[in-house]
């Protein structure tokens, strides 16, 4: 029996798809499992009975293929059954997969009355941040997932005032997301810069034309950088002459979020603000000359979220494999070394462990740019006036002060600061549009954006708005 369980906790992380037809990586840890099926039911794992899981989500095909060989190895040998996973592909990422849930459960229930039997075929939802899951739940298209009292004891309720899961059990966080700065070592040494630390030294006249920035209307990731750094101000008009300054900085705007994070790299950016994930990755590419930082006070950390549907085809299964990924085993998954015991076997995946006591196990041993976000001081507090900054309304803002008017946008920094940053003349740099000068007005404004026509109306005049002002301030 020791011996068993020694090779379970070898194996219960490891890789290795054990479907018929599958491609499994010849591991060490996929031969003792074979083995360890042999002794425990009597057959290999090819010729385990099969049972298939169906999951929902725009995860990246390295984090789908590491779960598939660790969860199909971990439930030949606890439960000795072959897992056949799919993939359901609607077209699209995390928006069309929301409409896709919403609809296919809205049509299965069009007679109306009890929907206790209405399904989608799919047993899981996993990834596309947080946002979509509590909509889910108030829908009634999520069940309880029935974690282990263990593992909710890893995973606090929230961190900074965010949710990190629901307090009855429907969604809960499997991995956390944060947001910061990448920079380039070398370059900044040559430029004589003093490397950035906070989003203020980010948006700082020393940073003119050097940081590489992502359209907010084409990368998600970025529209949630910009309302952070918009947070990290004293209040609504303080942040927004934050971001409007960083805004100013950026060397280009590009439509994708990865392009923007690998400007740095190849020499065509001093910084860039992105999502920890790209942060990670990049500098595990130039190790000796890129680092990552968090701004510390001023991150804020989303979770990634897991769910099981509305009468899943195989609940069972379902609730193993939610447990599974949120074991401790499971989530050293996320950001140990390749070829660790308890690691990945063949991509690192370069995200945050949302349970606490992972990093305490395996300190030292996580992906370069991979560290707690659970250390003192690095979260701040998502007040009341913070969760009240319009995430769709701030993107279409952005869209007419910088995306729209970059370069009018860029003169009128450059006359402040040749100008010493007159108190007239900045004051009319950082207002704002009237109409939506306080959070009151924000929250007015987000409900007119829903309708198509009143939407582009709003944002024409915005353009007009920037444009003229932007002159006005060069003059």
């Amino acid at each position: 029996m020791k011996k068993l369980f020694a090779i379970l906790s070898l194996v219960a992380i490891s890789s290795g798809g054990c479907g018929k037809g599958e491609s499994s990586p010849q591991d060490w840890r996929t031969q003792q499992a074979d083995a360890a099926c042999r002794q425990k039911w009597g057959k290999g794992l090819a010729d385990l009975p099969a049972v298939k899981l169906t999951i929902i989500g725009p995860q990246n095909e390295a984090i789908k293929n590491e779960f598939k060989w660790a969860f199909s190895l971990y439930n030949a040998v606890e439960f000795g059954q072959r897992v056949e996973m799919e993939w359901r592909d609607v077209g699209g990422g995390g928006s069309s997969i929301e409409q896709y849930l919403q609809t296919v459960y809205a049509k299965k229930n069009d007679g109306g009355g009890d929907n206790e039997n209405v399904s989608s075929g799919i047993d899981i939802v996993w990834g596309g941040g947080d946002r979509p899951y509590p909509k889910f739940a108030s829908l009634g298209i999520l069940e309880p997932m029935g974690l282990p009292e263990e593992t909710l004891g890893q995973i606090p309720p929230e961190l900074g005032g965010v949710r990190l899961r629901d307090d009855k059990g429907l969604w809960c966080g499997c991995a956390l997301s944060g947001f910061g700065l990448l920079y380039n070592r070398g370059l900044l040494e040559k430029c004589r810069i003093r490397p950035p630390q906070t989003w203020d030294d980010l948006a700082d006249g020393r940073f003119a034309d050097l940081v590489s920035l992502a359209d907010p209307n084409q990368s998600s990731s970025a529209a949630a950088i910009y309302r952070m750094v918009v947070q990290s101000g004293g209040d609504w008009p303080d942040g927004w002459a934050k971001l409007l300054r960083l805004l100013a900085n950026a060397r280009r705007i590009d439509d994708s979020a990865g392009a923007a994070a690998s400007a740095p790299l190849i020499g065509e950016a001093l910084a860039s603000a992105c999502i920890d994930f790209y942060g990670a990755m990049r500098v595990a590419e130039a190790p000796d000359e890129l680092v990552y930082v968090s701004p510390k006070g001023q991150a804020i950390f989303s979770p990634d979220c897991i769910a099981i549907l509305k009468n899943p085809p195989n609940r069972a299964l379902a609730r193993r494999f939610a447990a599974f990924v949120l074991s401790a085993r499971g989530q050293a998954i996320m950001g140990l070394r390749v070829g660790q015991a308890d690691g990945p076997i063949k991509f690192p995946l370069y995200r945050y462990p949302i349970r606490r006591d992972v990093y305490e196990k395996h300190a030292g041993g996580f992906l370069p740019g991979v560290s707690s976000p659970y250390q003192a001081g690095l979260a701040m507090e998502l007040t009341d006036w913070r969760k009240r900054i319009e995430f769709d309304v701030l993107k279409k803002l952005i869209q007419a002060a910088a995306v729209d008017n970059i370069e009018s946008l860029r003169k009128a920094r450059a006359a402040l600061v040749r100008t010493g940053c007159e108190p007239a003349r900045l004051a009319e740099f950082n207002r704002l549009p009237e109409n939506i000068d306080s959070l009151e007005k924000m929250s007015a404004i987000a409900g007119r954006l829903k309708d198509n026509m009143q939407a582009q109306q709003i944002i024409n005049d915005w353009q007009a708005f920037f444009r003229a002002k932007y002159e006005n301030v060069a003059r």
